[in-house]
C-alpha cells in the first residue's frame, strides 16, 4: 500500500504507480519541504509503515546532496539517489524521486540517464562476474573426472577381487569408500551437464533410439540399486516396437534419475514401474511409484536447481545433488520434450517423460 499526502495535485512517476517500482523510493516537494508519497517498500526498507515517511518535514529526514545524500530515519541512515535535476534543492519543479535501493534499479523504470548507465554498468559486471565464475567451476570439474574416474575403477577392482584376502571390516571400509567417489563423481557431472545447459553448449546427438530395449537395458543397469532399496523394479513393454529421435545416453541419463528419485522415495517392499505410452506424435516413458508422494506445495519447486525434498517418512538412502531433476527437464527441453510429474500424498508419483515420436521405424 503506497502512503499519501492529502495532495490531489501530485504527479505520478513517469506514469507508472509508485508500487510497481522495484525498488524502496518517496517522491519528494523540496521547494514546501515535505515527502509527498511513499511506497511500501520503502516502508519495509526503514522498517516500519511508509506513512511513517510522509510525517516529518523533508528537511529532517534528508541530508545532503546527490550524489551523498541520505535519509535518516530514527537511528537508521541510508545512502539514497535523487532522480532529478541538478540542484533539486533550488529546483522549481514540484516533484523529485529519491531511490533508496541503488542496487535493484530497472532500466523499464528510471528514466535519468545517469542512473540508467549505472545500473547498465553493474549489469554488465554481474554477467563478467558469472561467466567468470561458470568457467572456474568447469574447470575444476573436469579436473576432478579424471582422478575420480581412476579411483573409482581401482576400487571397483579391490573390492570385486579381494574378498578372499580382506576382513569384512576392511571390505565394509572399501565399500563405502566406493560409494562415496561414485556420489562425489555424479556431483561433479551434474555440475558440467549444468553448466553446459546454462551456457547452451550441452550436446545432443540424435540417433533413432527403440524405446523397449532403451528400456530394457537401463532397468537392468538399475536392477542391483532397486535391490539395495528393497523395491521391485518392473518394466511394462509396449505392445508394439516404438522409437524417438534422441541422443540416447541423455535419454538415458534422465531414466536413471527418474528412477533413482522413485527408489528414494519408496518403501521398502514397494514397487517402481516403467511403462510407455504412444500417440501420433509423441512417445511418454512413465516411471511410477507407490511411494511418499510429493506435497503439493512442493511440486512448482522439484525441477528447480539444488532443491531437495524432505524424506516425509522414507528412509533416504543417498543424497543427492538436487540437480537431476532440473538438468533432465533441460535435456528433455532439448529434444522438443518435457518431464511432468502427478503425484498423491502418501500413496506414489508418476514422472512423465514426453519426447518426440520416430515414425520412420519397421514394426514388422
Amino acid at each position: 500500500m503506497v502512503a499519501r499526502h492529502p495532495d490531489p495535485t501530485a504527479a505520478p512517476v513517469s506514469g507508472r504507480r509508485l508500487d510497481d517500482l522495484p525498488v524502496a523510493a518517496i517522491v519528494v516537494d523540496p521547494a514546501n519541504d515535505r515527502v509527498v508519497e511513499a511506497n511500501a517498500a520503502a516502508g519495509a526498507l526503514i522498517g516500519g509503515s511508509p506513512d511513517n515517511l510522509v510525517v516529518p518535514p523533508l528537511s529532517t529526514i534528508l541530508v545532503g546532496d546527490d550524489p551523498g545524500a541520505e535519509l535518516r530515519i530514527g537511528d537508521r541512515t541510508l545512502p539514497v539517489s535523487i532522480v532529478g535535476p541538478d540542484g533539486w534543492r533550488s529546483s522549481d519543479k514540484p516533484v523529485t524521486l529519491v531511490l533508496l535501493d541503488r542496487l535493484q534499479l530497472t532500466l523499464a523504470v528510471i528514466d535519468d540517464d545517469r542512473l540508467r548507465d549505472e545500473c547498465r554498468d553493474l549489469r554488465r559486471q554481474l554477467a563478467e562476474a558469472r561467466t567468470r565464475q561458470e568457467k572456474l567451476v568447469s574447470v575444476w570439474a573436469h579436473e576432478l573426472k579424471t582422478p575420480l574416474t581412476i579411483v573409482q575403477s581401482y576400487l571397483e577392482i579391490l573390492t570385486g577381487d579381494l574378498d578372499d584376502g580382506l576382513s569384512e571390516e576392511q571390505l565394509s571400509f572399501l565399500t563405502i569408500t566406493k560409494d562415496s567417489v561414485l556420489r562425489l563423481r555424479r556431483l561433479v557431472l551434474d555440475l558440467v551437464d549444468l553448466l553446459a545447459l546454462r551456457s547452451g553448449h550441452l550436446s545432443i546427438e540424435a540417433t533413432i533410439v527403440d524405446v523397449a530395449r532403451l528400456l530394457d537395458d537401463i532397468t537392468d543397469e538399475m536392477m542391483p540399486l532397486a535391490a539395495d532399496a528393497e523395491v521391485q523394479l518392473i518394466h511394462e513393454r509396449p505392445a508394439i516396437r516404438v522409437a524417438i529421435r534422441a541422443d540416447e545416453d541423455r535419454v538415458r541419463q534422465v531414466v536413471r534419475n527418474l528412477l533413482d528419485n522413485a527408489f528414494k522415495f519408496t518403501q521398502p517392499g514397494g514397487r517402481v514401474t516403467v511403462r510407455t505410452r504412444v500417440d501420433q506424435n509423441s512417445v511418454t516413458i512413465d516411471v511410477v511409484d507407490n511411494g511418499a508422494g510429493i506435497p503439493a506445495d512442493a511440486l512448482p519447486r522439484i525441477f528447480d536447481e539444488f532443491v531437495q525434498l524432505p524424506p516425509s517418512g522414507i528412509r533416504r538412502r543417498r543424497r543427492g545433488s538436487g540437480l537431476g531433476l532440473a538438468i533432465s527437464q533441460q535435456i528433455a527441453a532439448a529434444h522438443g520434450g518435457a518431464i511432468e510429474v502427478e503425484s498423491d500424498l502418501g500413496k506414489g508419483s508418476i514422472f512423465s517423460l514426453q519426447l518426440p515420436r520416430e515414425h520412420n521405424v519397421d514394426n514388422s
